[in-house]
């Protein structure tokens, strides 16, 4: 019996020191290890005993990116063979192309939990443009968080860091996507299905505004398409003091091609038409494909067709 521990002790040092990398360094008091050979240490340890439940926490983040690919290698053949394996990580990119689910935490609070692509966008629009678009399902919000963003209607709150120009006339408060076919707010578009975009806004004063305006870019960076009221009647729009409007464009997901698109708002004066508020690039959306990439625009640019606009008040 002892024997055999001593083999099993001594298989599991030399596998260590093989998936580690740490080479003589292994001998070394771990108080003087960097991040990364802490990093390497750790997880040639955790996997030594072939465990039933990985909990990798920020194996990706430190060391060198064939190592970090080798920790992920090896965390896949885990996965094949049925075990558990939790990954800790701000890497947005290793949630979407390796878990299943995923769980966003802000300051110890569940802000959404769900399938790892929706919860990974969540977390990047949150990160990118200080709003989220809702795209999984929170399963707890509390009042304590600082995520102060998410409301019970889905809106968008802009991020004031994205006001560009603003002469205090009106005030931008709120956006977003709606699926046309189920009435729910969306973070995902599909080509060809109806959608509606919900600009909600406030007057400071009695006034009149001459149009509302959007382009959504591409991940390129180039505008892809860009509606404005003001193709549609080219009247005025007259507005009360502390009265909420919504502005409301329908039309269906154009052909772009799939990726991230982020949306910039505008509204404009009735006197030549001048910018009174700005938000640029204040979300983001998915659009998505349907598999026919032969009927896709790739020119960057597409005109929307069938659309229409008009103004709600709240």
């Amino acid at each position: 019996m002892l024997q055999n521990l001593r083999v099993d002790h001594e298989e599991v040092i030399e596998f260590i020191k093989n998936f580690s990398e740490l080479g003589e360094f292994i001998n070394y008091p771990v108080k003087t290890y960097s991040s990364g050979m802490y990093s390497r240490l750790s997880f040639a340890t955790a996997i030594a005993g072939d465990p039933d439940i990985l909990i990798a926490d920020e194996v990706l983040a430190v060391g060198d990116m064939s190592f970090a690919q080798k920790c992920l290698s090896k965390m896949r053949e885990f996965k094949e063979k049925g075990k558990t394996v939790i990954l800790v990580t701000h890497d947005v990119g290793s949630v979407k192309s390796f878990c299943d689910h995923a769980a966003w935490l802000n300051e110890g609070h569940l802000i959404s939990i769900g399938d790892a692509k929706f919860v990974s966008e969540d977390y990047r629009n949150y990160m990118l443009y200080g709003s989220i678009s809702k795209l999984s399902s929170p399963k707890e919000l509390n009042d304590s968080s600082s995520i102060t963003s998410i409301e019970s209607e889905c809106w968008i709150n802009p991020n004031p860091d994205r006001r560009t120009i603003s002469t205090g006339e009106v005030n931008l408060c709120g956006l977003r996507f709606i699926d046309a076919t189920t009435s729910k707010s969306t973070g995902v578009l599909i080509h060809d299905e109806p959608m509606e975009l919900q600009i909600k806004f406030t007057a400071d004063k009695k006034l009149s505004i001459g149009s509302i305006g959007f382009t959504l870019h591409a991940p390129s960076g180039l505008i892809a398409t860009h509606l404005n009221s003001n193709f549609f009647n080219g009247k005025s729009i007259d507005l009360n003091e502390n009265q909420t409007y919504i502005g409301r464009f329908c039309f269906p997901t154009p052909r772009l091609l799939s990726g991230e698109y982020s949306l910039s708002c505008a509204i404009f004066s009735c006197d030549n038409q001048q910018i009174i508020e700005k938000y640029d690039h204040v979300s983001i959306i998915h659009i998505q494909d349907k598999g026919s990439p032969s009927e896709i625009d790739q020119s960057g640019y597409i005109i929307v067709p069938d659309a229409n606009f008009q103004v709600d008040i709240k």
